[in-house]
């Protein structure tokens, strides 16, 4: 049951991640057309705590969370969120 419980948490983490982004892009669009300010860059955030993060981190500084996915094919690493490989084109997990 170990693995399917880590699969489920992984997804769990996965979808709050998006969520949290797409909410947090949705009230930055707004503030900025209320505020009259242009469309600040987007900060990258842990899927785990939400903490802003530093470019090119395997793992989030604040809570430890695994801030990449390995390509099953190929072994490359890219960043979580990423739904296929751009190396090979391998569904990544």
């Amino acid at each position: 049951m170990g693995i399917f419980d880590n699969i489920i948490s992984k997804v769990k983490n996965d979808l709050s991640y998006k969520a949290g982004n797409e909410i947090s892009d949705a009230i930055t669009k707004g503030a900025s057309k209320i505020l009259g300010k242009n469309d600040e860059p987007k900060k990258n955030k842990c899927p785990k705590c939400k903490k802003p993060l530093s470019e090119g981190l395997k793992f989030c500084e604040e809570c430890g969370a695994k801030l990449t996915v390995s390509c099953s094919k190929c072994s490359v690493d890219y960043p979580v969120g990423k739904k296929f490989c751009p190396s090979c084109g391998e569904k990544l997990v």
